[in-house]
């Protein structure tokens, strides 16, 4: 037998005659009932509300004082309040009759508006015997057998996937999309500009190589600046604020006028935003359950595919005609390519807006103590994905990751060289190494390729080329000393070139279908080994295609798949290995963001080094490439498998 204690105070009605007060000490057996003048009540107030805010009103009744006694198994409060208060004591339901549900406390409130105070009235023990039965010691020990149980604390991947799957993820999957666009544009738009730049900007092959090389030199020289901003803005502020001011020195860069101010302004582009978008990688994984982490972050990858689908076509509409807008004759002219980068400017500006209607990443609070302000994110998060009120989410209570608060001012900034300390010790130290050397060789083969392509497919096109290796070959020979130099020729393009960029990008496409089914049936490190050394034989096999467009557009389609999805793989594996914090520094942050740097140091090794080893043939820019892809594929079984693995 249970003694279940409830009691239910219905707030008085203020009246000039008359005020109504009913409480009700109910067990499984029986109820007390207490009437103050009762003639007529309103809905019920319960004890456990009051005794939260024992200083509030209720209707007429005003709390004033608590006093303490043991009776039935919890605890009696007799409540002092200003008024007259008359208690009578009597049985209110048969033995056996259930009680409605409540607190197991039991209290007294009076009307505000009554006469003097006086002390409220106890209730003895023996009467309490006589209506249920039992005694005080049975029923205290009844009570505390069925007490309400304290609720379980829940770690990060209980609470992520208490909130499902819906209306919000699908809503940051969207959010992201020009984010990847930008990443796109950011990195791969100059590549595009080339065939129509070279004359009126006098650029060669080497420099045009700079110009890519220094959007990634940006990247790599705020790695760590970002890494350790995000330790303390969140990730939120970052990608809002990063992609925003990226946007405007992409808008300042489509208006160069000369070699100078355009490399000034990609190495500031890329400065700016390197930090929103290693980031923003570990803030979609952070948002999805663990079965859907490695899938999303593939599905991601998909999304930067259909960007480099959708740049070529845009390259196309703008730069298929050469015309000028002449605002100042002679020192401001704005040319057909310049109206491109203006364009593709305009979507990292977009996204930093896009994401302010994002929530801050809950493992990012959860990791710096604000369990309330996760607890806030995980409910909103619930609420738009099951359409039910954020009060129902199933878990009450997080567990605490974090003991001491986030240090500020000039005492974080004292402490960034301890951030960087961890990642080169045990035991994260060599899967760090290792994961930076392979994804700066993936790298060095994957954008080297995918950098040059446009302009490599434009020379394919031309009239004069025959080969494959003659249209890599520069245009004219070197002027002979005191000779003038021949008229600069720009590269003849046409709707076939840019379409064939666009089939290179869409053919990823089916890859990535494929691996998000494979990923967690085959193993992360399996997909991104095999992967790395396909596409090293495919490009191996490149300079004997000849001058077909359609070969050499389906081998670089394939090559280019394949190690977009190592590096896809590569990347979960990554977010996996590194924790969320660790000594009260953003850990995985910091791992991300040292991770990209070095894939995009192999980039810029890659796009200076390729037009150097033209000079030497044809055959070594593509026979290096295969090997060094080669090479990391099979270094690639070296890693653990991460496969399912919760993030720490």
């Amino acid at each position: 037998m249970s003694c279940n204690i409830s009691a239910i105070v219905y707030p008085a009605l203020r009246k000039r005659t008359s005020q109504s007060t009913t409480i009700e000490i109910c067990s499984n057996r029986c109820c007390l009932r207490s009437d103050i003048n009762a003639r007529r009540s309103t809905a019920p107030v319960f004890v456990q509300d009051i005794e939260q805010n024992p200083s509030a009103n209720y209707g007429d009744i005003k709390i004033i004082s608590l006093t303490y006694k043991s009776v039935c198994g919890t605890t009696v409060r007799g409540v002092s309040a200003r008024g007259r208060s008359r208690r009578s004591c009597q049985p209110h339901h048969r033995l056996g009759a259930p009680s409605p549900a409540g607190s197991r406390t039991c209290a007294m409130a009076v009307g505000q508006d009554a006469g003097a105070a006086r002390p409220a009235e106890e209730i003895p023990h023996d009467h309490l015997y006589k209506v249920t039965g039992l005694s005080s010691t049975n029923l205290q020990k009844l009570a505390q057998e069925h007490a309400a149980p304290e609720p379980e604390a829940a770690d990060f991947e209980e609470a992520i996937a208490a909130t499902g799957y819906g209306k919000f993820n699908l809503c940051l999957m969207l959010c992201s999309l020009p984010a990847f666009f930008s990443a796109v544009s950011v990195t791969s738009s100059t590549s595009y500009i080339f065939s129509r730049a070279q004359c009126d900007m006098n650029l060669s092959l080497l420099d045009m190589g700079t110009v890519t090389a220094m959007t990634y030199g940006g990247m790599i020289s705020s790695a760590m600046v970002w890494g350790f901003l995000s330790d303390t803005l969140g990730r939120r502020q970052i990608m809002v604020w990063g992609f925003f001011c990226s946007g405007l020195v992409e808008l300042t860069a489509a208006m160069s006028q000369n070699f100078a101010t355009l490399l000034v302004m990609r190495f500031a582009s890329g400065f700016l935003f390197n930090g929103p978008f290693a980031v923003l990688i570990s803030y979609i994984a952070e948002l999805h359950r663990t079965e859907l982490r490695a899938r999303v972050i593939l599905l991601s990858s998909l999304f930067y595919t259909l960007a480099s689908t959708t740049l070529p076509l845009l390259a196309w509409a703008l730069l298929d005609d050469q015309y000028t807008i002449t605002i100042y004759p002679g020192y401001f002219v704005l040319h057909s390519w310049n109206i491109f980068l203006l364009t593709t400017g305009l979507v990292p500006l977009l996204t930093g807006i896009v994401f302010l209607c994002l929530p801050e990443s809950p493992k990012f609070h959860m990791s710096r103590g604000r369990n309330d302000e996760a607890m806030a994110t995980f409910r909103k998060i619930y609420s738009l994905n099951t359409g039910k009120p954020a009060e129902e989410f199933p878990i009450k209570k997080l567990v605490e990751e974090k003991q001491e608060r986030q240090r500020g001012g000039v005492a974080a900034l004292r402490g960034g060289g301890a951030q960087l300390a961890p990642l080169f010790r045990a035991p994260y130290g060599k899967w760090l190494l290792l994961m930076c050397v392979l994804h700066a060789g993936s790298m060095f083969g994957s954008n080297t390729v995918r950098l040059w392509y446009p302009h490599l497919a434009a020379m394919l096109g031309s009239d004069d080329a025959d080969s494959l290796c003659s249209a890599i070959a520069p245009s004219a020979p070197p002027p002979p000393d005191g000779g003038a130099a021949p008229p600069c020729l720009p590269v003849h393009t046409d709707m076939h070139t840019y379409l064939q960029s666009a089939a290179v990008g869409a053919g990823s496409v089916l890859t990535y279908g494929i691996g998000g089914v494979l990923i967690n049936r085959c193993g992360k490190k399996l997909v991104t080994g095999f992967c790395g050394i396909a596409s090293g034989v495919l490009l191996a096999a490149l300079p004997s295609l000849g001058t077909s467009s359609v070969s050499v557009v389906t081998v670089v389609t394939a090559a280019l798949a394949l190690t977009a999805l190592s590096a896809a793989s590569m990347s979960s594996i990554a977010v996996d290995l590194f924790p969320t914090a660790l000594r009260l520094f953003n850990f995985r942050v910091m791992a991300m963001a040292t991770f990209l740097m070095c894939g995009r140091l192999g980039t810029i090794t890659g796009a200076v080094a390729f037009p150097a080893l033209i000079e030497y043939g044809c055959i070594p820019p593509f026979i290096t490439i295969a090997a060094v892809l080669g090479v990391c594929g099979c270094a690639c079984y070296l890693l653990p498998n991460t496969t399912l693995k919760k993030l720490e």
